[in-house]
């Protein structure tokens, strides 16, 4: 029985690739400045549209999302029902949005009025073209021959092994998205650390090391990515980035002189997911080891105070009071703290010295 593929616009696929692939995409709405459109849209160049978006981030614009909620699942799932199909529909992390749990709604209800279709609904426990890898790999499942329910196995058996690890270039995106708390994004920001960060066991964004600077930061994601792919020979890698083709290309270049993967498909982070990781935020998605289990909610804060007592930094005058100023903001914003506040100052002071302003002129 023939089935078709659905995803959504947080797969960042394009046109190009949908139409290689026999592919569907339901699209999430974006708010701009108060103009609402959707995050995909056919008719609009993808790179050019990914560069306009981000350069407003940059100048400050109002930026919002909404998640496919159950009735625009059941719009979109209902024409192929119709037409004898069935359905495998792969959404974004439950981690990171509430998509997957709308069209599993959306499908327990839609077959009640078509009995003798199926839909299965799949939680990619991923974004991007970490997402979007697996979902061109279930079509080329299909054109093998795979029945639905071999081919959401085949996925289900092969997305804990797509690793996603990227760094941002401004951390207040994620204090503001809620994947990181107020007190790490403070201090990182005090300390110029740029997190590498990836996608967790629970499909959630989670710190995995901090990195002194950029450069550094670029090269730890390439070296993460060479030490953990498997089989590179057969792999077709991706780079995502939200604006920053060189860095990117940068990435790519290093990973390439030391794996010698099938190719690399390098793109514009798809503007939904892209809003919650900011202007500058490079990604790499591959198959490799299984992976990394959660580290605990102050893993941030505290691999940054590693990495500062390892290279000999000081930290700057003021920052307890910047840690203490953030981990009060996130209690108000219902985050949970780990430490209070005079342990996380504690914490500071007795793990390195602190620069104190003693009034006096420098010379």
């Amino acid at each position: 029985m023939a089935y078709e593929i659905i995803t959504d616009s947080a797969s960042n696929l394009t046109k190009d690739l949908l139409d290689k692939y026999n592919l569907h995409m339901i699209s999430y709405h974006i708010t701009l400045n108060g103009s609402d459109f959707l995050c995909y849209d056919p008719e609009r160049d993808y790179a050019e549209a990914g560069k306009h978006f981000y350069d407003s981030m940059r100048e400050g614009a109002s930026v919002s999302t909404s998640l496919v909620n159950t009735a625009a699942c059941e719009d979109f799932f209902t024409p192929f029902l119709e037409e004898g199909k069935d359905i495998i529909f792969v959404g974004i992390s439950s981690g990171l949005s509430g998509t997957v749990q709308a069209a599993r709604i959306a499908a327990e209800d839609l077959m009640e009025d078509y009995p003798e279709r199926k839909i299965i609904v799949i939680d990619s426990m991923g974004a991007s073209l970490g997402e979007g890898l697996l979902v061109i790999g279930l079509s080329e499942r299909r054109a093998e021959g795979m029945t639905i329910e071999e081919a959401a196995l085949w996925y289900e058996e092969h997305k804990m092994s797509m690793n996603h690890i990227f760094t941002v270039d401004d951390l207040k995106y994620l204090k503001k998205g809620g994947r990181i708390s107020a007190a790490a994004a403070i201090v990182g920001s005090i300390l110029s650390i740029k997190p590498v960060l990836l996608a967790s066991d629970e499909g959630k964004i989670v710190s995995f090391c901090n990195s002194r600077g950029r450069k550094k930061a670029l090269k730890e994601i390439a070296e993460q990515t060479i030490k953990r792919i498997v089989d590179p020979e057969d792999q077709v890698i991706a780079i995502a980035h939200c604006d920053a083709p060189d860095d990117a290309e940068y990435v790519a270049s290093l990973v390439r002189e030391a794996c010698p993967v099938k190719d690399v498909i390098i793109r514009y982070y798809d503007i939904c997911t892209g809003t919650h990781v900011g202007p500058g935020t490079v990604a790499i998605f591959f198959m490799g080891q299984d992976r990394m289990l959660d580290p605990a909610s102050d893993a941030f804060l505290t691999q940054a105070i590693r990495s500062l007592k390892e290279t000999g930094s000081r930290i700057p005058a003021g920052i307890s009071a910047g840690v203490t100023a953030g981990v009060t903001q996130a209690k108000q914003l219902g985050e949970k703290i780990p430490a209070t506040v005079k342990q996380a100052t504690q914490q500071i002071s007795e793990k390195l010295p602190v620069r104190r302003n003693t009034g006096k002129a420098n010379g």
